[in-house]
């Protein structure tokens, strides 16, 4: 609760400030051990102190105190003088500059001319406190001082109260001096402890029978007291204040919260009258303490004189053990003081703009109405509910407390029966065989059946009258009239009004009473006689005055006959004539006409009274049946939502009740209709719903939760219905659909595992198997199917995964023993799901276990089968290492392959080489390309050499087209080493290793054939200065000699080759070492290739470096040059080096014809196995000279000879 927060953090306040005190305080008897004891000890002190001093009043005097203020308690700062610094209504702020008070402390204005409590509600800061003033604020100003109580606001308590009124802060109010008492307590206070509450459940006996038998109250408990205005909800309330005050000896306590001045005053006067208060020399004699937080008072009064009341009941119940009665009209305005005071503090309201302390609030005030040992406190509230909505917040929190509640009903103060308290609409929770025996629950039980039951019979007698009952129900009509009566009481407080003495009921007599009505020992009684009476014994003696009195009433009549008649004015006047002249012809005499006509006149009386009799029975059935017409036809309307029809005010012209009552019938047998029909489609709405619902929800369907009240028969009633049923149907479609396809899904598994379907879904629910009929839908079995899906997935994916282990295993065995594909066919629907995923499989039984044992058993075939192979499975894949490797010039290990290798050791290896060769594909096709630009270079060299290759035979323009494409192929050259170079040394700086080409590290080959083409460079440009040298000296010669006769040429039979270049022809060992280990390669075994395979002899290093013994002039001999210009016939073709010509773009961009195999480096992880290896260069062959790393150099320009150039000429004019 808020105040155990507050008092709480003063009390850890306290203790910090006693714990920082240099002298440490002995604890005194008063302090307590709980949160809110050290405020409720300084209240207590300032008890004691007042009542130590009783000239001096408890608080001190107006302006006696001192100008700065002496705290006399460091801890509540009692005694601290502040200013009020703002002044908002209700709200005033107060500054302390020392001695703060806690929160719930009062305060007191000084030099004001009335006494002014504030409640302290906040604390702003910079010692600044918000407090709620109980009492009016005019007058009050910024600047004036306020004294520090140091305690919550305290009032006095004890018998000094009883026959006072005083206000919230225990000021009297009703003029009649001071309250002299020695005891005062605190308004706030804790409730009593658990171990202090009382166990046991008593009945509080009010004396009011109606109460006592049907709705008893508990002692210690709280009642509800529902009702509208002048139903005799305070007539109640004083009946039960003299009541349990007289009978009990206890004492009474009203709390008028927001109550209106003239009905205070008239409350004290009736109590007063009554004798439950008494004034003067008696006073000590009163039963009841009133406070009153008149309507015109602050919020701040009005929320707090609530808990002045409780406290001064809490003190009649702890200190003198007595059965309190608090009295508290009205919660409702409690509550809504509260919520004015939590909107002046600017707390932000909740639900319907009530405070957000509502619970907190009201919670604080019902716990601490309890019963204790010492004594008990019951509590009658009057509760108001806001336009009549039970679902408001205030009263919807006021029911959480209540014990019982009595409704007091206009329909039945209407038929004069008083307290006009309702038998069935009444409940208790004390009204059970366990708290108040058999015989008084029974009685009870016995008294609510009879009157529901008469409840139920009042259409048909208003519709039928009493006459179409059978004789059980005209009984129970009967019972039930004298119950109803019965149920009345004279009270002692309406004696002034009625003059019928009280009466007060035991319980035990009330209880006997009814159980004789019950079993009618009473039926022969009146009803009269049981109308506002105590006791059976009252309503006995009642019956038999009334029969006195009936057979005491005496016809007293006139002694003449004639002067009966003179009243009399009959419509027979000429009969009454003719009789008289019969008379007189007869001569009858005077005494036997008058009494002829005393017999008339009294046959004619007995005629006219039946008559009359009669037609007052049929106009007071006529008007009961209108009447219960016209309550029938609202009461339909009403039901159905509609208008109700005033027929009488729309046909004025009706005269008679019958033309009333027919043009009633009508519009009310057609509201019946509609009824009917309106009836007719909730029942099927219903229905259907009650219908889905079980379908849905079997296990938490309650059919009674889906209920139509036949009260509530609307239009939206029923909408509401049918969207909740549209709802249902919804949820029901989502949920048929959601089932089938979880069967589709299970069905295609099952079809799939080879498990049968129909037993799966009967496990399930057998409901689920039925071909007709509707499946099941709930929960349970969704989450079912569910759950056999995933089981059946997993169970799938498992068998997949071994399937698809056992295909993997297939291929492999099939590919390693080179199983025929006959023999695989029968097994390729198997091998056709190694890849496939678990929505693929879709196939019968692929999964099955007969379908899996199949499958492993022929892999267990073939495994057996493998092992008897091994040997010759083992040579075949030792051949096949050593193709992989010679297509990746890879070198392996010398030695042979060691027998007890594995096969599985083998794979590992090829997989191994194929993963290397993958890795070295790129730069290999690179290494290809480039061969080929070394092949082509060479015989470009070649075909300059030759001095016949001017001829203008057949076929010279392929040559030199050739030669001219083969330029421009060796211009790239350099670029294509860069590159190749580039990406080796990334290939070697990736994979940590070098990369070697047919044993031979390709870095070293790209360096060496660099530094051969720069010395081929350096001897071409030598050959070119030596050539201009040459033809500067000739030059010379011929201008100081002349020149040489042109016919020295014709001397010569044979023509001498033309160089390109002057001097001695180069040698050409290296073109002809190079077709010499070509031609040696073709006839070599495939299986130990030549390390300079592809151009290896090309290398570049000189022919001396290589073969140091051959001779140049052998060298020469062994060619066979073509004459320039000579006849190109198939014989001088081949002297040149021909090669096909790719004729693909640039070199980078064209593709070779013929793929060379791919390379691979050697593997990372040197095979433990003993292979034949290809014979190696020697070192003197592999030597490598260490130049530096040769630098790219610009291409020079192409020389062509004179010849070259005419006959470029000659064909470009002959092709035109």
């Amino acid at each position: 609760m808020a105040t155990r927060r507050a008092l709480s953090s003063l009390v850890r306040a306290a203790s910090r400030l006693r714990g920082a005190s240099p002298a440490p305080r002995p604890r005194g008897p008063l302090h307590r051990p709980s949160p809110a004891g050290y405020l409720f000890n300084r209240a207590a002190a300032y008890a004691t102190a007042a009542a130590a001093k009783e000239a001096a009043p408890p608080a001190p005097a107006t302006g006696k105190a001192t100008a700065g203020g002496k705290i006399t308690d460091e801890f509540t700062g009692a005694g601290a003088v502040g200013q009020v610094c703002q002044v908002i209504g209700a709200v005033v702020d107060v500054r302390f500059d020392e001695g703060l008070p806690p929160i719930l402390t009062a305060l007191e204005v000084l030099d004001h001319n009335i006494r002014l409590v504030l409640e302290v509600a906040q604390h702003l800061g910079e010692n600044m406190v918000r407090t709620i003033a109980m009492d009016g604020t005019e007058g009050l100003v910024r600047g004036q001082r306020v004294l520090n109580t140091g305690s919550p606001i305290t009032v006095p308590v004890g018998r000094a109260t009883l026959g006072r009124i005083m206000n919230v802060i225990g000021e009297p109010i009703d003029e009649k001096g001071d309250i002299t008492t020695n005891h005062f307590l605190p308004i706030h206070r804790e409730a009593p402890a658990f171990v202090e509450q009382a166990t046991e459940q008593q009945i509080l006996v009010t004396g009011i029978k109606v109460v006592d038998l049907l709705a008893p109250y508990q002692r210690g408990g709280k009642i509800g007291l529902f009702g509208g205005a002048g139903v005799g909800k305070t007539v109640l309330i004083m009946e039960l204040i003299n009541n349990v005050a007289k009978a009990h000896g206890g004492f009474s306590v009203f709390a008028g919260v927001g109550e209106r001045t003239r009905e205070g005053n008239d409350l004290y006067r009736e109590m007063i009258e009554s004798g439950v208060i008494k004034l003067g020399d008696k006073q000590s004699e009163s039963k009841c303490a009133l406070v009153y937080g008149q309507m015109n008072e602050p919020p701040g009064a009005r929320a707090r004189v609530g808990l002045t009341g409780l406290t001064v009941a809490e003190h009649f119940r702890d200190a003198e053990g007595q059965d309190v009665l608090l009295f508290i009209d009205n919660i409702f305005r409690f509550t809504q003081a509260n919520s004015e005071v939590s909107a002046l503090l600017g707390r932000i309201p909740s639900a319907v703009g009530y405070q957000p302390t509502l619970a907190t609030d009201l919670g604080g005030l019902q716990e601490r109405i309890t019963t204790t040992k010492k004594g008990s406190i019951t509590s009658v509230q009057a509760i108001y509910v806001p336009a009549d909505d039970l679902t408001d917040p205030a009263p919807a929190t006021t029911f959480a407390h209540l014990d019982a509640t009595t409704v007091l009903s206009r329909q039945i103060s209407e038929l004069g029966i008083y307290p006009a308290v309702d038998p069935l609409d009444s409940t208790s929770r004390m009204l059970s065989p366990h708290v108040l025996g058999e015989d008084h629950y029974n009685t009870a039980r016995g008294v609510q059946k009879v009157l529901q039951n008469y409840k139920n019979l009042q259409d048909i007698i208003a519709i039928l009258g009493m006459d179409e009952l059978s004789e059980d129900d005209k009984l129970t009509v009967a019972r039930a009239r004298k119950i109803q009566r019965f149920l009345s009481q004279p009270f002692h407080v309406a004696e002034v009004f009625t003059g019928a003495p009280g009466k007060y009921v035991e319980l035990k007599e009330s209880v006997n009473s009814f159980q004789g009505v019950l079993d009618g020992k009473y039926d022969d009684l009146p009803e009269q006689s049981f109308y506002m009476v105590g006791g059976i014994e009252e309503v006995i003696a009642k019956a038999e005055k009334i029969a006195k009195e009936l057979r005491g009433i005496v016809l007293t009549r006139s002694g003449n006959p004639k002067e009966r008649l003179l009243p009399m004015k009959t419509i027979c006047g000429s009969l009454m004539h003719e009789l008289q002249v019969i008379w007189d012809e007869i001569g009858e005499p005077e005494a036997a006409r008058d009494r002829m006509l005393l017999e008339l006149e009294q046959e004619c009386l007995e005629v006219y009274r039946r008559k009359v009799d009669q037609a007052n029975r049929s106009r007071a059935q006529l008007r009961q049946a209108i009447a219960q017409s016209e309550a029938e036809l609202a009461a339909i309307c009403s039901a159905m939502g509609e208008t109700t029809v005033h027929v009488r005010q729309s046909n004025q012209k009706a005269c008679g009740l019958r033309d009333e009552l027919g043009a009633i019938l009508p519009y009310l047998e057609e509201m019946k209709r509609k009824k009917v029909e309106r009836w007719n489609q909730f029942l099927d709405v219903v229905g259907r719903i009650k219908k889905i619902s079980s379908e849905i929800r079997p296990a938490n369907f309650d059919p009674f939760k889906v209920s139509v009240d036949q009260s509530d028969l609307s239009l939206r009633k029923l909408e509401e219905l049918r969207v909740e049923l549209k709802s249902l149907e919804k949820e029901k479609g989502e949920r048929v659909k959601q089932v089938m396809e979880y069967l589709k899904t299970l069905h295609s598994l099952c079809v799939v595992l080879g498990v049968d379907f129909k037993k799966t879904i009967s496990e399930i629910h057998p409901s689920l198997d039925e071909a007709e009929g509707p499946r099941n839908i709930s929960n349970t079995t969704i989450e079912m199917l569910a759950l056999a899906i995933q089981r059946l997935r997993e169970t799938k994916m498992q068998r997949m995964q071994k399937l698809q282990d056992l295909a993997s295993t297939l291929l492999e065995l099939w590919n390693l023993m080179d199983t025929p594909f006959e023999e695989q066919q029968a097994y390729q629907n198997i091998t056709c799901n190694i890849a496939a995923s678990e929505a693929e499989l879709t196939e019968q039984n692929t999964l099955s276990i007969e379908f899996l044992n199949y499958v492993e058993a022929e892999v267990l075939r073939l495994e057996q089968h493998k092992a008897s192979k091994m040997k010759e499975l083992v040579l075949k894949k030792k051949t096949e290492l050593e193709e992989h490797r010679r297509r990746a010039h890879l070198v392996g290990e010398e030695g042979a392959i060691d027998p007890s290798l594995l096969l599985e050791q083998i794979e590992a290896y090829i997989s191994t080489v194929k993963e290397e060769a993958f890795s070295r594909k790129d730069i290999l096709e690179r290494v290809e390309k480039w061969l080929n630009a070394r092949e082509e270079e060479a015989w470009l060299e070649d075909y300059n050499k030759d001095d016949n290759r001017y001829n203008a035979g057949r076929g010279a323009h392929i040559m030199l087209k050739r030669a001219e494409k083969a330029r421009v192929l060796v211009s790239k050259i350099p670029g294509m080493v860069d590159v190749l170079e580039t990406k080796t040394r990334a290939w070697e700086t990736e994979r940590g290793n070098e990369f070697t080409y047919d044993g031979v590290r390709l870095i070293l080959m790209l360096e060496e054939y660099m530094v051969v083409r720069q010395e081929k460079e350096q001897e071409r440009k030598r050959q070119r200065d030596q050539k201009k040298l040459q033809d500067q000296r000739k030059a010379e010669q011929e201008a100081l000699y002349g020149s040489k006769s042109s016919s020295s040429k014709s001397h010569s039979t044979k023509k001498v080759p033309r160089n390109s270049t002057p001097g001695v022809q180069p040698p050409k060992s290296e073109i002809l070492h190079s077709k010499t280990i070509r031609a040696a390669k073709k006839t070599e075994d495939i299986n130990t290739p030549s390390p300079g395979h592809k151009g290896l002899d090309t290398v570049g290093l000189p022919i001396r470096k290589l073969f140091p013994s051959s001779n140049s002039s052998t060298l020469l001999e062994m060619e066979t040059p073509r004459k320039p210009f000579s006849q190109i016939t198939p014989g001088n073709i081949s002297s040149s080096p021909v090669r096909p010509i790719s004729t693909g773009g640039t070199e980078e961009n064209r593709t070779p014809k013929t793929f060379a195999p791919v390379p691979t480096t050697p593997m990372t992880v040197s095979p433990h196995m003993q292979m034949a290896v290809t014979p190696v260069l020697t070192a003197k062959a592999v030597s490598v000279l260490s130049y530096d790393e040769p630098e790219l150099t610009s291409q020079e320009d192409t020389e062509y000879s004179f010849e070259e150039k005419r006959l470029a000429v000659y064909l470009a004019a002959q092709v035109a």
